[in-house]
C-alpha cells in the first residue's frame, strides 16, 4: 500500500515535480560551461561603447570601464575556481547562489552605461546604437544563463532596466522606447520558455529514482506463502 500510495503521488503534473539532484548538478554543470560567454560579451560590448561610440567621453567611458570590469573580475573568478575542481566546486550549489549574486551585480554595472555614456546633447542616432548594443548584449548574456532561471534574471533584469529608464528619460515615450520594452519582454519571455524547456530534458535524462526503487523492491520481494500467513495469523 505504500509504494501505491508513493506511486499515486509520483503521477502528479510533472510541472509540480522536483528535479532530481542528478537534474541539478546537470543543469549547473551547463550554467558553468555557457556563462562564460555571456560575461566576454558584456566585456566585448562595454569595449565598443567606450572606444567607438563613447571616444568623446573619456572619463564617463573609463569609470564605466572600470567599475563593469571590477565586477566581471568577481564572476569570473568565482567560475573559474568552479571549473578548475578547486574547494567551492564541492558545493555546486554554494558555487550557483555566488554566480548568481555577482552576476546580478555585474549587470547593474552594464545598465550604469546607459545613463553614463548618454549625457545631454548626445545624438540621437548613437544614443540608440548605444541602447540597442546594450540591449541585445544584456538579452544574448541572460539566454546563456538559461540553465538557471534566477541567474538568466540576474544577468538580464537590472541592465534591461537601466537600459529601458535612459531610453525613457532620453526619448520619452516614442517608438524606439516603446521597441525596447517590447524586444525586452519578448526576450524575457523566450528565456523563461526555454529554461523550462532546458529542465525538461535534464529530468528525462536524470530522472527521480526514488519512487522506481520502491517498486522494484516491492516486486522483487517474495510473496509469503500461504500456509506462513495462516500460521502467523494463528
Amino acid at each position: 500500500m505504500a509504494a501505491e500510495a508513493a506511486l499515486a503521488v509520483d503521477e502528479r503534473p510533472r510541472a509540480q515535480r522536483k528535479l532530481s539532484r542528478a537534474a541539478r548538478l546537470h543543469l549547473i554543470d551547463q550554467l558553468s560551461r555557457w556563462s562564460g560567454s555571456g560575461l566576454a560579451l558584456f566585456a566585448g560590448i562595454a569595449i565598443f561603447n567606450g572606444v567607438v561610440i563613447a571616444r568623446a567621453l573619456p572619463l564617463r567611458a573609463a569609470a564605466w570601464t572600470l567599475i563593469l570590469f571590477a565586477a566581471l573580475y568577481l564572476c569570473r573568478r568565482y567560475r573559474s575556481a568552479f571549473r578548475r575542481g578547486e574547494a567551492i566546486a564541492a558545493k555546486p550549489f554554494r558555487w550557483r547562489a555566488y554566480h548568481t549574486s555577482s552576476l546580478a551585480v555585474v549587470s547593474a554595472a552594464f545598465g550604469a552605461g546607459a545613463f553614463l555614456l548618454l549625457p545631454g546633447g548626445t545624438p540621437p542616432a548613437a544614443a540608440m546604437q548605444t541602447l540597442a548594443s546594450m540591449l541585445a548584449a544584456a538579452l544574448i548574456a541572460a539566454a546563456l544563463n538559461l540553465a538557471h532561471r534566477p541567474a538568466a534574471a540576474a544577468a538580464g533584469l537590472p541592465a534591461f532596466a537601466a537600459i529601458s529608464a535612459a531610453s525613457l528619460f532620453a526619448f520619452g515615450l516614442t517608438q524606439f522606447t516603446i521597441v525596447v520594452l517590447a524586444a525586452g519582454l519578448s526576450g524575457a519571455a523566450f528565456i523563461a520558455v526555454a529554461s523550462a524547456e532546458a529542465a525538461r530534458r535534464a529530468e528525462q535524462r536524470f530522472p527521480r529514482t526514488a519512487i522506481v526503487r520502491r517498486e522494484a523492491d516491492r516486486r522483487a520481494t517474495p510473496a509469503m506463502p500461504a500456509a506462513a500467513k495462516s500460521a502467523i495469523a494463528g
